[in-house]
């Protein structure tokens, strides 16, 4: 899919063309927010969920004249059948659109949605942890903010060295997440995942897999990872996702709870 369709404030366009102007308040700022979900079957999963999520950031970045939310879930199926397809990884972004600072913007924001086809789910992936902290004090903290560099630098800096991912510290010192994706570890035989207050996204699986209580909130220190026996990561394009590796310590990635986990979140999002 070198050229695709991707929906842009209401229209069907190439994805070669261009979309957005030169001062949006997103290219230049990182002003902006978005949410990722998958389709399966032509459905959008948890989509419910993603959308009020979407729209809690975007009241928090105080972007007005957004589209509502029955014109997001139109332009997804209408971007499924442009694209020709029923399973599918969806982005939705929102900025302010264009403004002449960084303090003025204009009146009409940019809302692009993408549909791509899913990628393979990794069977386990490897974690390292890393000095630099989620800021759990920052305005933008448990946003899926569009400013994304710091994630992205950390990111290749794990790939750099090995890992598939890396382990985030608040700035107290306790776990908050990946960069990527929610972290839960497995301590007694019980499953635990840092509370919201150390910065870390309010993921969406994670919101499931604590309301079915399968999991519990607790907080957590890298001293922790040593006890645990296991390690498992979520997210909603790849769900449950078992760690065999965090630094030097070495996890099984067919364990027990991991796998009741994901069962959890298969049975749910086909309901």
């Amino acid at each position: 899919m070198s050229t695709y369709v991707i929906w842009v404030n209401g229209e069907l366009v190439e994805s070669s063309k261009p979309s957005l102007l030169a001062n949006d308040h997103g290219f230049l700022l990182g002003d902006g927010i978005f949410e990722t979900l998958i389709v399966r079957d032509r459905h959008p999963v948890f989509i419910d969920r993603h959308l009020r999520r979407l729209r809690t950031g975007i009241d928090r970045l105080l972007i007005a004249n957004t589209p509502p939310d029955d014109q997001i879930t139109s332009g997804i199926a209408q971007l499924l059948n442009a694209n020709h397809l029923s399973d599918a990884r969806v982005r939705i972004t929102v900025t302010p659109g264009s403004g002449i600072s960084a303090l003025e913007r204009g009146s009409q924001p940019l809302t692009v949605i993408t549909a791509v086809p899913i990628g393979a789910k990794p069977s386990s992936v490897s974690l390292c942890t890393v000095d630099w902290v989620r800021n759990e004090r920052s305005p933008l903290a448990g946003l899926k903010s569009t400013s994304w560099g710091e994630n992205a630098s950390i990111l290749r800096f794990a790939r750099s060295n090995g890992f598939d991912n890396a382990i985030l510290c608040d700035s107290t010192g306790r776990l908050s997440e990946c960069t990527t994706a929610n972290l839960f570890a497995v301590i007694d035989e019980q499953i635990f995942t840092p509370a919201l207050n150390t910065g870390c996204l309010p993921g969406i699986i994670r919101e499931v897999l604590l309301e079915k209580r399968i999991a519990t909130e607790r907080d957590l220190f890298p001293a922790d990872l040593a006890q645990a026996t296991e390690i498992f990561t979520t997210s909603s394009t790849t769900g449950v996702v078992p760690v065999h590796r965090v630094d030097q310590l070495r996890f099984a990635s067919d364990s027990q709870q991991t796998a009741a986990a994901n069962d959890v979140i298969e049975n749910f999002s086909a309901s």
